[in-house]
């Protein structure tokens, strides 16, 4: 999706726009992993061109667009990226690559923080998907509570839940 301006641009990619990127300009590219540890991302990649995130990374590197790259709590691994992506990155192997890139990392958490001002935090841990006592499936739960100043509401639930 590309937005110019605040407007849609219909039919139009990032391959379509990448050339004429700079700086001030933003990418939003989704992730498959991240290592908050080290507050690290990563991009699984099909294509033999390295994709999406091939191209984006030229005009962040290049031009110094600024990436951001959201990424749901559920993708945490635990191991260093780039010895992750040596791996299934390396001649013989078959199957997707990892391409650790160099961004800003927002997760669930950032972005109430970001969106609301709120304060929140990861509450328990589960696998990803798996439902609740009650039978409702669900992800991450997250407990998220106002900051004084901000006098923003304050909850408890999944990312996307009403509070």
């Amino acid at each position: 999706m590309v937005i110019v301006n605040g407007v849609w641009q219909s039919g139009v990619t990032i391959f379509d726009v990448a050339d004429n990127l700079k700086e001030g300009d933003i990418i939003l590219k989704g992730a498959n992993a991240v290592d908050l540890t080290r507050r690290r991302a990563a991009i699984l990649v099909s294509h033999s061109k390295g994709g999406t995130i091939a191209i984006a990374m030229q005009a962040v590197t290049g031009r110094r667009v600024r990436l951001i790259l959201p990424v749901g709590l559920e993708k945490r691994v635990t191991g260093d990226l780039d010895r992750l992506a040596g791996i299934l990155n390396v001649p013989g192997a078959h199957g997707p690559r990892l391409f650790p890139a160099h961004g800003e990392i927002i997760t669930e958490i950032e972005a109430l923080s970001l969106l609301t001002g709120v304060t929140a935090d990861r509450m328990v841990g589960r696998k990803s998907g798996a439902p609740y006592a009650d039978g409702a499936a669900g992800d991450i739960p997250v407990s998220a509570r106002s900051l004084p100043e901000t006098g923003g509401c304050a909850g408890g639930g999944s990312p996307g839940a009403a509070g």
